[in-house]
C-alpha cells in the first residue's frame, strides 16, 4: 500500500489515482489530508500537492485535477529521459504531473474542446495531442506508470508491485452477415446488374448459386471462426448489427428467422455484443431499440457494444450507454489510424466531466482493425500481418490488453478478401503461442 498526502481529495483525484495504482500498477493507494498522519507513516508514501512538505518524494500537482468542467489549460510539453510528457511541472521528484496528463487522455478532455469534425462527424485523430507529438501508437500511460514505479521502488526498495497479465481477445464485427443470401430481391437484382456492369462474371455466377441453388454464402464464415476459437482456446466476442438498412448499414434484415437463429447459436458459444448502427451514436431511443432487439434474440442482457464506423460523440454516446446500463464499450479507437486514442491499452472507466462522476461503463481500447489495414493503409496481407503482430507485441511488452478487430468476411476468400484469412488465423496463432 502507498500513502498519498494531498491537500484536497475530489472525484478527479480519486478516479485517476485509483486507475494508475489499482488498474495499471495493481497496488492499493490510500489518501490523507493530515500532515501528521503522513509524517508518522513508515511505509511507501509521497505527497501530491502544489508544494512539498519537506524532503519527501513529491509530485507537484497541476491545477487540472482541482478544476471543474472544461477549461483551456496550458499543456506544457517536455521529456522524461527519452519519453515525451505533458503537464510539465517544476520542483517535483518526476518532471511532470503524471496524474493530470493521464486524466487528460483517459477522459478524452480534448474531445470536449472545440475541434473540426471529419466527414462522418467524428473527432479527427489529427486533432489529438498524441498525434501531434507522434505518440498515438504508444500505450504512453503504461510507459509513464512503469517509470513512476521504478522511481518509487528506488526511493522505497521494499515496495513490491504485482505483475499484470497480457490479455488477447479478437473481436468480430458482423456488419454484413451474408454477401448474397437473405437479401431482398431488389438488392439481389441491382447487385447482379452491378456485377455485369463491372465485368465481375464469377461474382455474378456465385450470386445466383447462393441465392437460388443453396450454395453456402461466402460471408457465412461463422463455423470456421468457431473452429479456430475451439482449436486455439482464445476468448472472442461477436458484435452484431441489428438495425434497419441505411446508406451506411448494409446488413441483412434482423427479421430473417435464419439470421436470428445464427445469432442465438453463436451466443451459446461466444460472448455477444451489439454493433450500434451509424445513426445511433446520439439517439437514445434508437440505441435502446437495438439493445432490446439483440437481448430478445440471445435471451440475456447485452453488456458489450461497439459503434459502427467508430462513431463516438463524447460524452453523449457514453452517457447514453451508461444510462442504458451497458457495462463495456469497445469503440475507443480510430477508424482511420492505428493507435491508442486514450493513450492506453488497459480498460478504464468512463469519467463524465459534465457531471464530474466516474461511471460504471468500462472502455476497452481497440487500436487496430482489418478494415483499417486493408482500406486505409492499403496494405497487402503479409505487410498487414507484420503490422498487426508488431502492434500486439507492443501491447504485450506492456502487459496490456490487445483487442484486434476483424470482420466475418475476412475469411470469405471472395473479391478483395482473397488470402486475407491469413491475417486472422496467423494473428490468433501468434498470440495464443501456437506453432506457426
Amino acid at each position: 500500500m502507498i500513502l498519498v498526502y494531498t491537500h484536497k481529495i475530489n472525484p478527479r483525484v480519486n478516479y485517476i489515482f485509483r486507475h494508475i495504482f489499482n488498474n495499471v500498477l495493481l497496488i492499493s493507494v490510500k489518501f490523507t489530508t493530515k500532515i501528521e498522519e503522513f509524517i508518522a507513516f513508515d511505509g511507501a508514501k509521497f505527497s501530491y500537492a502544489p508544494q512539498s512538505l519537506a524532503n519527501e518524494f513529491h509530485i507537484r500537482s497541476h491545477d487540472l485535477l482541482y478544476q471543474k468542467g472544461i477549461k483551456e489549460n496550458d499543456v506544457k510539453f517536455g521529456f522524461w529521459d527519452e519519453e515525451p510528457i505533458f503537464f510539465e511541472v517544476p520542483d517535483s521528484s518526476i518532471p511532470f504531473d503524471i496524474f493530470a496528463a493521464s486524466f487528460y487522455l483517459l477522459t478524452r478532455y480534448e474531445e470536449y474542446l472545440p475541434f473540426q469534425l471529419d466527414v462522418h462527424a467524428r473527432y479527427n485523430y489529427k486533432n489529438s495531442i498524441l498525434t501531434q507529438h507522434s505518440l498515438l501508437n504508444k500505450p504512453i500511460i503504461e510507459i509513464w506508470s512503469e517509470k513512476l514505479k521504478e522511481n518509487l521502488q528506488e526511493r522505497f526498495p521494499d515496495l513490491v508491485f504485482p505483475k499484470r497479465a497480457f490479455h488477447f481477445e479478437p473481436l468480430v464485427d458482423v456488419s454484413m452477415a451474408t454477401l448474397f443470401k437473405h437479401k431482398n430481391f431488389l438488392r439481389f437484382l441491382f447487385g447482379g446488374f452491378d456485377d455485369l456492369l463491372h465485368l465481375k462474371f464469377r461474382r455474378f455466377v456465385l450470386r445466383h448459386q447462393v441465392y437460388f441453388f443453396g450454395k453456402k454464402d461466402p460471408y457465412d464464415t461463422f463455423d470456421r471462426i468457431l473452429q479456430i476459437k475451439k482449436k486455439y482456446k482464445h476468448p472472442l466476442t461477436f458484435f452484431h448489427l441489428v438495425s434497419k438498412y441505411t446508406v451506411f448499414d448494409h446488413n441483412i434484415s434482423i427479421e430473417k428467422d435464419a439470421y436470428r437463429k445464427e445469432i442465438k447459436f453463436l451466443a451459446d458459444y461466444t460472448d455477444t455484443g451489439l454493433l450500434t448502427s451509424y445513426y445511433a451514436m446520439d439517439d437514445e431511443k434508437m440505441l435502446a431499440k437495438q439493445i432490446n432487439t439483440l437481448e430478445q434474440i440471445i435471451h440475456k442482457s447485452v453488456q458489450k457494444v461497439r459503434t459502427h464506423f467508430n462513431r463516438l460523440k463524447i460524452p453523449k454516446t457514453y452517457q447514453l450507454f451508461n444510462a442504458l446500463e451497458v457495462k463495456n464499450d469497445f469503440s475507443m479507437g480510430y477508424n482511420h489510424k492505428i493507435g491508442f486514442r486514450a493513450g492506453t491499452s488497459i480498460p478504464f472507466y468512463f469519467y463524465d466531466i459534465e457531471d464530474e462522476t466516474e461511471t460504471a461503463l468500462r472502455l476497452h481500447p481497440v487500436a487496430i482493425s482489418d478494415i483499417m489495414l486493408k482500406y486505409q493503409y492499403k496494405l497487402p496481407v503479409d505487410k498487414a500481418l507484420e503490422i498487426m503482430i508488431d502492434q500486439g507485441e507492443r501491447i504485450k511488452q506492456q502487459d496490456g490488453h490487445f483487442y484486434p478487430a476483424f470482420h466475418n468476411f475476412i475469411l470469405s476468400e471472395v473479391d478483395d478478401w482473397q488470402a486475407w484469412n491469413k491475417l486472422y488465423v496467423e494473428t490468433i496463432k501468434h498470440f495464443t503461442n501456437a506453432k506457426i
